[in-house]
């Protein structure tokens, strides 16, 4: 059996991604802060650092990859409504 291990990979941080995605949700201040980036290279910085914070290892390429997929679902969600 084949192992894809990019696929493994995009899913465990995806999943832990989810994990600090709520973690945000239930904080505030940290919420309004991601939300005042005014730019997505802010918004990666002040991500990385919170999730670094939180035990999240992102990439920007990671960031990036999750961005557009939900971006993709946003607009998915628009057309076939």
């Amino acid at each position: 059996m084949r192992v894809n291990h990019v696929k493994m990979v995009r899913r465990v941080i995806r999943m832990n991604f989810d994990d600090f995605r709520a973690s945000v949700m239930n904080d505030p201040a940290l919420l309004q802060k991601l939300l005042a980036c005014e730019t997505e290279s802010a918004l990666f910085d002040a991500v990385q650092t919170a999730g670094h914070e939180r035990g999240l290892d992102l990439s920007e390429f990671d960031f990036s990859s999750i961005v557009n997929a939900n971006r993709r679902r946003w607009l998915e969600r628009w057309l076939y409504q």
